[in-house]
């Protein structure tokens, strides 16, 4: 284990057993989720077949921002450019606030899909946990997500209106961490620019392709100023996705939707999804 978390053996034993499917770490934004999340996927791929579900989609470290992404770890964890992506639930948005309800959705689907295959899965959350959004967030997780153990990284109380909902619960079972100094806190510039770096690379390949709106679920309803550079999901013909793309052009006469994507299978694209944010090609966030 690195330097940063030191945990007590028995805590280490208890995550090695069996019975424990699923492990959830729970904190606010800079407390050392990830760092904890990298420490525990380097113990549990050790022994057994391991999965990472990331539920951050602001700052995601499995696929790009506005998505819920899930990785197996192939024989031991060597660094999340390492991991490959096996499927993602788009939230459209860089934030769980105001998107509670496809946050918990994408969650408990890309859980299910996980559970398939690995023996354990580690869920690593948003850094949202304060104020009523924050402890409904959270708490509907844990109600769908079902983990057998919380990992609970607090700095002071900012966890209490949350955990002391299971003072009286026998599961999961609730292990209290304190976060430690060394833990190093992103500004805001530095978390858009993290962002901005995933989209370029995501769309570093991408290229244009042309849609019959019709065919993908696309009204006529919006303006060409409003889907300009939106950011959607391509979902196949089984309602998943399966690509991210940046609309470049609506043409309402014709209507046919230019999209900037770099799904390899165009043919397969059955719906698309509308996002919250606007998106250059650069992977720059515009305001819509």
């Amino acid at each position: 284990m690195s330097k940063e978390f030191t945990l007590p053996e028995e805590i280490l034993e208890e995550i090695l057993k069996r019975d424990i499917k699923t492990i959830m770490l729970l904190g606010a934004s800079d407390s050392g989720k990830t760092t904890l999340v990298e420490q525990l996927a380097i113990l549990c791929s050790s022994q057994r077949k391991t999965a990472i579900l990331d539920v951050d989609p602001g700052q995601s470290h499995i696929g790009p921002p506005c998505t819920i992404g899930w990785a197996i770890i192939e024989d031991k964890f060597e660094g999340w450019d390492k991991l490959k992506m096996e499927n993602f639930y788009f939230i459209g948005d860089n934030s769980p606030f105001k998107n509670l309800l496809p946050t918990v959705t994408g969650a408990r689907l890309m859980q299910d899909k996980a559970a398939k295959v690995a023996d354990k899965i580690i869920v690593d959350t948003p850094g949202l946990v304060r104020g009523d959004i924050g402890r409904a967030l959270n708490l509907h997780l844990i109600d769908l997500l079902k983990p057998q153990i919380v990992i609970a990284l607090y700095k002071e109380d900012e966890l209490e209106h949350i955990l002391g909902f299971f003072h009286n619960i026998k599961s999961p079972k609730i292990i209290k961490i304190p976060v430690p100094s060394e833990i190093k806190r992103k500004d805001f510039s530095e978390r858009i620019a993290y962002r901005k770096l995933k989209f370029k690379n995501y769309f570093r390949e991408a290229k244009e392709i042309e849609f019959l709106a019709d065919e993908i679920g696309l009204s006529n309803d919006f303006s060409p100023e409003y889907l300009n550079l939106r950011l959607v999901s391509l979902r196949d013909k089984n309602n998943e996705d399966i690509a991210l793309g940046i609309i470049k052009n609506f043409d309402k006469i014709n209507h046919t939707l230019l999209i900037y994507s770099p799904i390899s299978t165009p043919e397969k694209v059955g719906t698309v999804v509308l996002g919250k944010i606007r998106l250059t090609f650069q992977g720059e966030e515009l305001r819509t």
